[in-house]
């Protein structure tokens, strides 16, 4: 069963709806049905207007990050906001603010324009007499500028807030990374973070009226400015090591015209989820396991390797850091970059690789070790 489904298609990117998305209908709906199916009807209808503006500060993210020759996947609704999934992270500091500020500019802007609008349309007097009688009366034409208006203010307001992984948190660690290198800067932006996430639980806890959406919005806050921490400490960790020192010159390779059931017999001895074909010692593809998988118990053992082939590989040189390959394996889409050395290809670096790489780096770093021991092993 799908998870999403695409909706809209924009500038070349999907914009899709999470499953879950007709929560906010419901939601929307519920408190306005004390004005019975008409008030609830415009509390569904505004909910989808709201996200409708949601959908377009993730457009302003997505669209700038394209300008910076960065993909962008999708962009996915659900009933706690909108993401847009970017491919590659931002380059340098001054990428990663305009990338984050954008979307909340585009709802400034959209802000105005719906203030500007209303007014046009039903003056100013209407609009103040429609703000103040907001939900203690029947909805009418004047509440939808009211509410348009007061959603795209808030939008920018709360992800301008210094917490990663919100715009303002993004926004905090790009002018941090101007003074400090990157793993630090997003650390200091995640102290500030996990700041913010207390101040909401305390405010859910002391504050009258406070909305019970905090304390999840803390935990959402919490966890995702470590996980931003994580993120750092791997692309620090990645970049300090040359890809054609990773790859396995054992690793099992095919030929095209292997059969399925000889490539099924490697698949019992090898964990890899991806593997190299080569033909005369040159680099032609890639097959995955998963597909390998599935193609013999469609088909049986007995077509060819060449049928499931990937010709579309990133390829790196073997001087290039791992991280340099992680880019290009997040670009590409596919499990694995080809690592070559003066034309020659060498092995293939996959996520196992780089999951090995990490998982070295955190038990030397957890280590205690003699003094200055870690500064030789990053020397070395």
């Amino acid at each position: 069963m799908r998870s999403s489904w695409r909706v809209a298609t924009v500038f070349g990117i999907d914009v899709r709806l999470h499953v879950t998305f007709v929560l906010v209908l419901v939601l929307g709906a519920w408190p306005w049905l004390v004005w019975g199916p008409s008030g609830a009807l415009f509390g569904a209808v505004m909910s989808l207007a709201v996200f409708a503006c949601i959908a377009l500060h993730e457009l302003g993210h997505s669209l700038v990050a394209k300008a910076f020759g960065i993909p962008v996947t999708d962009i996915t609704l659900t009933p706690i906001g909108g993401v847009a999934v970017l491919k590659d992270k931002p380059k340098t500091p001054t990428q990663e603010w305009l990338i984050a500020i954008a979307g909340p500019a585009v709802n400034v802007v959209l802000a105005g324009l719906f203030a500007g609008l209303g007014s046009w349309l039903e003056g100013l007097p209407g609009l103040v007499d429609a703000a103040r009688s907001f939900g203690h009366e029947a909805p009418r034409a004047e509440h939808i500028w009211v509410m348009l208006v007061f959603a795209n203010v808030t939008l920018a307001l709360f992800n301008m807030l210094p917490a990663l992984p919100m715009d303002g948190g993004r926004v905090l660690r790009a002018f941090l990374s101007y003074v400090f290198d990157a793993e630090r800067a997003t650390r200091i932006a995640a102290v500030v973070a996990r700041v913010v996430a207390i101040g909401f639980v305390a405010a859910w806890l002391f504050a009258d009226g406070a909305s019970p959406m905090l304390p999840f919005i803390a935990l959402v806050v919490y966890v995702g400015a470590g996980a931003e921490v994580r993120e750092a400490k791997l692309t620090r960790v990645l970049a300090q090591i040359a890809a054609g020192d990773v790859v396995s010159p054992y690793a099992p390779r095919f030929e095209p015209g292997s059969t399925l059931g000889q490539a099924v017999l490697v698949l019992q001895v090898s964990p890899l989820p991806v593997f190299a074909v080569e033909q005369a010692g040159r680099f032609v593809g890639v097959v995955l396991a998963d597909e390998l998988l599935d193609a013999v118990r469609q088909g049986g053992p007995f077509g060819f390797v060449s049928s499931l082939l990937r010709r579309e590989v990133p390829v790196v040189q073997a001087s290039d850091s791992l991280d340099v390959a992680r880019s290009k394996l997040l670009r590409g889409g596919v499990l694995a970059a080809a690592v070559v050395r003066q034309g020659r290809f060498l092995g293939l670096v996959t996520e196992v690789e780089l999951a090995r790489a990490m998982e070295v780096s955190d038990r030397l770093e957890a280590q205690p070790a003699r003094p200055g021991f870690l500064e030789r092993v990053d020397r070395s």
